[in-house]
């Protein structure tokens, strides 16, 4: 919580009036003093509660994080297995992006039959026709 300036004014004001003028001075040093030592008893719990309880705690805590280390990365390990698992079943049944090659066998040219074009076929006949006759 923060005290702005608008509360400290009111807060004097205040105390100016309980207290009176007299005794404002003498208020507000053992006031001071107060603060000081409940800050220096604050800051001796802190480093006691830090030396007593954290850092206990953090020494007992390491050889812990060291003995969980190997089994975290073999469940990194594990799970990324399983998710290749889970891919390569999620794949199944649908089609690969990829085409199937078609194995065609090569022509084999003959020496006693020559390619010839259709319309060099249909010529080809007429002329036998007309020899036979």
């Amino acid at each position: 919580m923060r005290i702005g300036a608008t509360e400290l004014l009111l807060i004097f004001a205040v105390a100016l009036l309980v207290i009176g003028p007299d005794r404002l001075p003498e208020f507000a040093r053992k006031l001071g003093e107060a603060m000081g030592q409940f800050k220096t008893y604050s800051s001796k719990v802190a480093k006691d509660i830090q030396e007593t309880v954290v850092d206990p705690m953090e020494e007992t805590a390491a050889p812990i994080r060291e003995a969980v280390k190997p089994i975290e990365e073999m469940d990194k390990s594990i799970r990324d297995g399983l998710r290749d698992i889970e891919k390569s079943f999620s794949d199944l049944g649908k089609p690969s992006a990829k085409k199937p090659e078609v194995h065609t066998p090569p022509v084999e040219d003959t020496p006693d039959r020559a390619t010839v074009p259709a319309s060099a076929e249909g010529e080809s006949a007429e002329l036998l026709k007309e020899e036979e006759k």
